[in-house]
């Protein structure tokens, strides 16, 4: 070490170093803390129950507050044997799902209907183990309270669509077990709820245009789609709403818009290997036909996965010459899929309807919208990284503003003020230990001194008076200071003053002796022991008759500085390691916030 620091060492710098990791620390706590959990309920500000359009009619018939159903579109849980265990416990989806379910449950509805494919393995299930073990899965994400009713819609996912040689035999059986009839008409406010068994109506519908035969002359299967919506037709009652909800859309052409609330594209035919985006044209018109109730509204969900609200335009299906439209809406998938960027789901209030009036409308719907997964990781995550990387980088890249600048007292064999030599900076001074502070702590003994008094000497022409200049005793004799000392100290200073045999000066080698630093100066805070407060663990233990401890301490970059305040690294290397243990540090806290956040949800 050259010249004496200044008091104003490094210290201010790891000071303000200290300040800049804890507020990265503190800045993706809150960041993780907000994208993995108050987005979500931010997302629902705005989502409100459509009560207010029938606020009129409810005030005309009864004070009952209106039933409040949600449509559920496409859930598609992750099978769990599939999944497997990954480290933070479960995979995006499921804790994406368990998240976005956890805030839409706090709107209290009354009933909840899944409009198919709730799960997205179900139809590769062989062994009834494995789906009880994937139902539990679902019933882990989707709690609920007694207060609310779920109701089914099967979809090709869950029970699978056409033949194939993965698919399981026993897909149908497992879900009707487990979650219900695959085709079933419910009573809700006074409206009739249809749901249909879609994947089993087309291929029963494949197999009807095998043989040529229209739906008038096709014999239904038993059990099948057709012989269910027959039987419905046949026990509906003409004042009565129905709703129809089936998981593959109707059919309607492909340049028909799905209006403002849609993303982009709009539905079109198609089919493949499991799966079929639209219902035939036959089979749509066979079932607005044979379903010819006063209301008709359809609510559907396919694996379009994104939201679609059409007019269908039905000829005949009042009287011959006339035309009658029905409303449909191709529900928002519930689980984040790579074809939209917003999930969503329906909320539908219903109440029941006047027998004696037809004005005013019983049922009301609209569309909510979930938080953007991939726009999270995009417009906050990847930025604020970026941010985070050159802040860090910055901070461990050597600043020549933050050097220690050479103070006016230097060192004994340092340069020397202009004028005549003082008794401060005499041509000769001992090479005192670390150890002595000030003036009063007891000198070592010089070999060249005759007695245990130590002398000073000035040039000639120093005036003899002043008391600096004169030879004065500084020092008790050794003899006194050694019974002052205890033992063990007495000891201590014995070995001291035999490794203290002999005086460095600049004169003996010829050149300044730098780390020369008198005792009666203040050395640097550099110098001085500072307390570590990064986190660290301590074992004492005995081996050997000797007392031994072990250390382990969190690696930081101020663990590498030498006590003159250098890095016992150098260059590129001390950069990265610097660079690696504050962003270890930054990275822990954010991932212990997010470790707490998942937990909350799934302890809910």
């Amino acid at each position: 070490m050259g010249l004496l620091r200044d008091r104003r060492s490094h210290a201010p710098r790891l000071r303000s170093r200290r300040i800049a990791i804890f507020t990265l620390r503190l800045f993706w706590v809150i960041s993780t803390i907000w994208c993995e959990f108050g987005v979500f309920f931010y997302s629902l500000v705005h989502c409100r129950w459509p009560d207010k359009v029938l606020q009129l009619q409810v005030s005309l018939t009864s004070t009952t507050k209106p039933t409040r159903v949600l449509l559920v579109a496409d859930a598609q849980v992750p099978n769990p044997a599939a999944v497997g265990s990954p480290w933070f416990r479960e995979d995006a989806v499921t804790s994406y799902l368990r998240k976005s379910w956890s805030v839409t449950y706090r709107l209290h509805p009354d009933v909840v209907i899944f409009l198919g494919d709730t799960l997205s393995s179900g139809r590769y299930i062989r062994s009834k183990e494995e789906y009880d073990s994937y139902y539990r899965r679902f019933e882990s994400i989707f709690q609920h309270g007694n207060e609310t009713t779920f109701y089914f819609v099967p979809g090709n996912n869950d029970i699978g669509l056409g033949q194939s040689s993965s698919f399981s035999k026993d897909a149908s059986q497992f879900f009707a077990e487990y979650f219900g009839p695959l085709n079933q008409a419910i009573a809700i406010a006074g409206h009739k709820f249809v749901l249909i068994d879609a994947p089993k109506l087309v291929e029963e519908d494949y197999q009807r245009h095998a043989h040529d035969q229209t739906f008038q002359e096709w014999t239904p299967l038993s059990g099948g789609p057709i012989a269910f919506l027959r039987s419905t037709a046949d026990t509906l009652v003409n004042a009565e709403p129905v709703v129809l909800l089936t998981h593959i859309p109707l059919s309607r052409r492909a340049s028909k818009s799905c209006g403002p609330l849609r993303e982009k594209g709009s539905i079109s035919a198609g089919a493949g290997r499991g799966y079929q985006n639209m219902l035939g044209k036959q089979t749509t018109e066979y079932i607005l036909k044979a379903l010819q109730p006063s209301v008709f509204i359809i609510w559907a969900s396919g694996d379009n996965r994104d939201y679609c609200e059409v007019m269908h335009a039905i000829p005949g299906l009042d009287g011959p010459g006339s035309k009658a439209e029905v409303r449909e809406v191709t529900v928002k998938s519930f689980s984040p899929s790579r074809h939209i960027r917003w999930p969503g789901f329906q909320l539908v209030s219903l109440i029941p309807p006047i027998p004696e009036s037809s004005s005013g409308p019983t049922i009301a719907d609209t569309s909510c919208h979930l938080p953007d997964t991939v726009g999270i990781y995009r417009r906050i995550y990847l930025p604020s990284l970026v941010l985070t990387l050159i802040a860090l980088l910055y901070l461990n890249l050597p600043s020549r503003s933050h050097h220690r600048r050479p103070s006016s007292l230097s060192a004994v064999s340092g340069r020397r003020p202009s004028g005549p030599e003082s008794a401060i900076w005499s041509t000769w001074s001992p090479h005192l230990p670390r150890f002595l502070k000030s003036p009063t702590d007891p000198l070592l003994t010089s070999p060249s001194a005759k007695d245990s008094h130590y002398h000073v000497t000035s040039q000639s022409g120093t005036p003899q008076p002043s008391p600096l200049l004169s030879p004065i005793a500084l020092f008790s004799p050794q003899d006194e200071i050694e019974d002052l000392m205890t033992p063990t100290h007495s000891a201590h200073r014995n070995h001291e003053d035999n490794l203290a045999d002999f005086w460095i000066t600049d004169r003996e080698n010829g050149r300044e002796h730098s780390d020369a630093v008198p005792a009666f100066l203040p050395q640097s805070r550099s110098s001085q022991p500072s307390r570590n407060r990064r986190w660290c663990w301590w074992l004492p233990f005995d081996l050997r008759g000797r007392r031994r401890c072990i250390t382990i301490r969190i690696p930081g970059r101020d663990n590498h500085l030498t006590p003159g305040g250098h890095s016992s690294l150098f260059g590129a290397q001390e950069l990265l390691w610097g660079f690696a243990c504050d962003g270890v540090s930054v990275a822990f806290a954010a991932l212990l916030s997010r470790l707490v956040v998942g937990w909350m949800f799934s302890s809910v």
